[in-house]
């Protein structure tokens, strides 16, 4: 009976099935570009829900669905389709989905070239700070003055 070598014993542990690591981390990522919106979607449904006093179930009647369908759009794990986006909106008296226009967007490119471009910070601003005297009977003013 002979010892086995560090190398025997790694191969002994090491499965010899291949993983789906990778296809599972791609999955991962793919599934992730949509959970973003789906959980913004789920925060302003409750946001709603609460502004109007309404309860889970309450919504679940007027959309015609189950109440096990309105907690899974509130958990924010939901691949919502344009319908069921339209038909929350108008129930709740909101715009769940918002395309930007042409004119939006050139908007908010002229507004993200403001604000990437550099500034200049001073540091010749006067600090305020404490400064305390004392008086001749003890009494102290504290006084904010300019450094």
């Amino acid at each position: 009976m002979s010892a086995m070598t560090n190398k025997e014993k790694f191969l002994a542990l090491v499965s010899h099935d291949e993983t789906k690591t990778v296809e599972r981390a791609k999955a991962r990522l793919a599934k992730k570009s949509y959970t973003k919106i789906s959980n913004q979607i789920a925060f302003e449904i409750l946001e709603r829900l609460d502004g109007l006093k309404w309860k889970q179930k309450y919504l679940a009647e007027k959309m015609g669905v189950s109440p096990q369908q309105v907690s899974k759009w509130v958990k924010g794990n939901e691949n919502f389709t344009l319908e069921t986006l339209v038909n929350l909106g108008a129930i709740l008296g909101m715009n769940l989905i918002q395309i930007p226009t042409q004119a939006t967007q050139r908007v908010n490119e002229s507004f993200q070239k403001i604000l990437s471009e550099e500034y200049i910070v001073f540091s010749n601003i006067d600090q305020l700070r404490p400064q305390i005297t004392m008086s001749d009977d003890m009494e102290y003013e504290n006084s904010y003055q300019t450094a």
